[in-house]
């Protein structure tokens, strides 16, 4: 086994890689914002994805969060001003979902907004069964964007993506596992043993032949919607008046009056 290496990341807040032998640990690292995702958090991840395709060694990735909260996905703020950026969060997960070897999530706390997308891009999600998620797109007005539903209905089916996209309702663990979003659910002192049993267990395959057959699972669940339509509603959604009365209403705590909308 190579010897353990970190990247080193200008900034206590954004997200690290460390190569562990076989396996490359991405690390959210804001806790105090419910490892919130900033701009900077996104550029990371896309040059860890980058690393990761041209280190030969690794057979595996885990994403790690730091803190109660697994994820609460993206800051609102950067998502108004998208234009700003070099990358939007649905790259930064589409980066994700483009890694070559299998990518396990290990879902400590709970999951709120594209932290739920962030989870859905790795290929695996073991999570304590404490967690709960929600997903209040559609609180604020917003359609979500278009790779991101696409990964929700291939891998977990239109009916469980409609129960959690258009609720906004928190969902508990054991609900998570029936619907398949979720694949094991622990105790959460068994949850780093179980991601280090899964990352061993990989590690014994044929590493060619797990990339070929991850990828053609994932071509085999593909469908052909009009994504750029769909991503182009999503960008609408962004600037609507539902969603500004939305943030509005949360800067003042309140809750949003869609009436006439």
């Amino acid at each position: 086994m190579k010897a353990m290496r970190e990247i080193e990341i200008v900034g206590n807040e954004i997200p690290t890689l460390r190569i562990d032998g076989f396996r490359a640990r991405i690390r959210l690292r804001r806790p105090e914002k419910r490892n919130r995702i900033e701009p900077k958090d996104l550029e990371a991840l896309v040059n860890f994805v980058e690393e990761i395709h041209s280190n030969s060694s690794i057979r595996c990735v885990t994403i790690e969060a730091t803190g109660p909260s697994w994820c609460s996905g993206y800051h609102l703020g950067a998502l108004a001003a998208r234009e700003k950026y070099k990358y939007g969060f649905n790259e930064g997960c589409d980066a994700i979902a483009s890694i070559k070897v299998p990518t396990i999530a290990v879902i400590g706390g709970n999951i709120h907004g594209g932290g739920t997308d962030l989870a859905m891009a790795c290929d695996m999600r073991i999570a304590a069964r404490s967690i709960m998620l929600a997903m209040p797109a559609a609180k604020i007005g917003l359609q979500y964007y278009a790779t991101g539903l696409q990964r929700f209905v291939e891998r977990i089916g239109p009916s469980a993506t409609k129960r959690i996209f258009l609720t906004g309702e928190s969902i508990q663990a054991d609900e998570l596992l029936t619907m398949g979003y979720l694949t094991e659910i622990l105790d959460s002192d068994m949850l780093e043993p179980r991601a280090l049993e899964i990352c061993q267990a990989i590690s014994n395959l044929a590493p060619n032949a797990v990339k070929m057959t991850k990828k053609a699972i994932d071509d085999l669940a593909g469908l052909n919607p009009d994504l750029g339509q769909m991503q182009s509603n999503h960008l609408a959604s962004a600037r609507s008046e539902e969603h500004l009365e939305a943030m509005k209403a949360l800067r003042e705590k309140r809750k949003p009056n869609f009436e006439g909308s």
